[in-house]
Formats: structure tokens, sequence, C-alpha cells
């Protein structure tokens, strides 16, 4: 199902559908019929000041198709200007049957979908860093309230971590784009132990002035040599890995002594 929405045009009204979509050549003959006024959507707009009309045509497509679930958030690079996004994020508070092949058979975009309860997303939100980047900015099919209030799990920060060893292991043979994910993932769990705001802007900026001015073009078009970048991140690396260690230490010794008091 594709839907479309009607423009005034001088000679003739009009109607515009995605041109990257599935069946429809032009030419073809099609019934038009008006969407029923209770599925209008009014989709919640948080932190975000422009977007392209086409992408927001798709964004409320897919509110309709999932009409019937509690909540959808939309985030990610498909709402940064332009179109070099590689896919689509979305999350569902409910079930997402079927969501994934409903954007690629009518829009030709592969969506990363996480099906997950409000509760449980309300409780990320406080103790993951990529949660608190995904809240940041994002559109919603209907309102969404949160409130930040960290809480520090040290054993899920480390495993998090972990995963931005990959950065050198996999250099030679990781895209620039994955790169920059890991590398921005890193810098989030790093502003999270030091109880700072976390978004795609402020993470950048922090890459930038540790690394150089206009380091982050260079290094998602993997200008940059292992040899060039490794000695940073690891230093960087260490420095967050320490403090992880140190509050797993802590959050350990806190539970023994409290176990102790309850026997």
């Amino acid at each position: 199902m594709l839907t479309g929405k009607v423009s005034y045009g001088s000679a003739m009204d009009q109607i515009y559908i995605p041109k990257k979509r599935k069946g429809l050549p032009v030419g073809s003959l099609v019934l038009i019929e008006e969407i029923n006024p209770q599925l209008k959507i009014n989709p919640y707009y948080h932190n975000l000041n422009y977007l392209e009309p086409i992408k927001d045509e798709i964004i409320k497509s897919i509110f309709h198709f999932m009409n019937s679930e509690e909540n959808i958030i939309i985030t990610g690079s498909f709402l940064e200007p332009g179109f070099q996004f590689e896919d689509i994020d979305i999350i569902v508070f409910g079930n997402a049957l079927g969501l994934k092949e409903f954007v690629l058979s009518n829009f030709g975009i592969h969506a990363h979908i996480i099906q997950i309860r409000k509760n449980d997303f309300l409780k990320g939100i406080n103790t993951d860093p990529l949660y608190q980047m995904i809240v940041s900015q994002f559109i919603s099919k209907e309102r969404f309230i949160f409130e930040i209030n960290n809480e520090y799990n040290f054993k899920l920060l480390d495993l998090a971590l972990v995963k931005s060893e990959l950065l050198i292991t996999n250099f030679e043979i990781t895209s620039g784009q994955e790169k920059y994910k890991l590398l921005r993932n890193t810098f989030a769990i790093k502003r999270f132990l030091e109880h700072k705001e976390i978004s795609k802007d402020f993470l950048e900026k922090d890459i930038e002035y540790y690394f150089s001015k206009g380091f982050l073009k260079d290094f998602q078009k993997n200008l940059i040599s292992l040899k060039d970048f490794r000695k940073k991140f690891e230093k960087l690396y260490e420095s967050i890995s320490s403090q992880i260690m140190n509050g797993i230490k802590e959050q350990e010794k806190t539970l023994k002594n409290y176990s102790r008091k309850s026997e």
C-alpha cells in the first residue's frame, strides 16, 4: 500500500508517490481513495528543525501501517539533511511484524527495527548512552515524554565499550561509516561517564576536538590510516576502560558490604 497527498496544480491537481517503489510503473491505472479521517496521523517532532517532504511522507506511511501499535519512533541518519542514509532506524513499542517488508517493498529502504516494551525502553534511556543518543532527535507517532536520570551499570558499559575494539582489529576491512558509528559510540560512553548530554552534534564536536578539525570527514571516507589513528584511540580507550573498571570494583564492593549487613 502506498499513500500520497493531493497537491495543487495549475491545470490539474496531482498526487506524489515515491520514485523507489515496488510496482505501479508510470502509466498504470490506479484507484484513488481517501484515507479514513480517523487514521489521520499527527507526528511528534523532537529536536528536529527540518525534514524533506518526501521523508515526512514515508514516515507518515509507516505510522499509518503501524497505526494499531502503542507508539513508533523514527531516529538515526534518516532524519539528517540529504539522502546519504543507509537505512531507517525504527523503534516499535508493540508488534513489528511485517514492518521490515513493508518499508523495503514500498520505499526500497532497509529498516533497522528494535521491538521493545515502552517501560524497558524508558529504563534503557537511564542506563545506556546509545539510547540517550536515540532520543536526542526523533519523530514519533504519538507524543513521547521521557526524563533522563543516569544509572550506572558498569558491567553493561564494559560490554558496550568492548565493541569499540573492532575499530582496531577490523580497521582495514571496516567501511568508513561503520568506523564512524563505532567511534561515535565510544565517545557516547565517555560523555555518559562524564554526566554530559549526549547527541550527534555533541559527539561529533568531541571527536573533532580530540583528534583534529576535519578528522571526521576523512575518517568516514577511509582516508585515515591505522597508524595515524591507533595511538590516540588506544589512549582514549584505556582511559574510558579504566573508569569503567574502577566503577565495577566500587559496585562489587558496595554489593559485598550490603550482603554482609543483610546476614
